[in-house]
């Protein structure tokens, strides 16, 4: 398991480019990347801001997942443990 927070400032980038596509917390840009179409989601890479982390296509599909698996009552301001992508 990896954890980091929600609410930790991110950046949702095109993949194959510098394109800046939307900024906000980590759950927001999640919450972005959903509103994307399918094409522009399988292109696009969140990066932490302050934290050397970055999430491709595949971890954001993770991502998403647990956040909709998660309760309602989850607090941005936690931490929240997201498994680690099997390879």
């Amino acid at each position: 398991m990896t954890t980091y927070p929600l609410s930790e400032p991110a950046t949702i980038h095109a993949a194959d480019a510098a394109d800046i596509v939307a900024t906000g917390t980590l759950a927001e840009c999640a919450d972005q990347i959903q509103r994307l179409s399918a094409e522009a989601r399988r292109s696009a890479r969140i990066e932490m801001d302050d934290i050397d982390l970055e999430f491709g296509p595949a971890e954001i599909d993770a991502l998403v997942q647990f956040l909709r698996e998660e309760s309602e009552g989850l607090s941005d301001q936690q931490i929240s443990a997201i498994p680690e992508r099997e390879s």
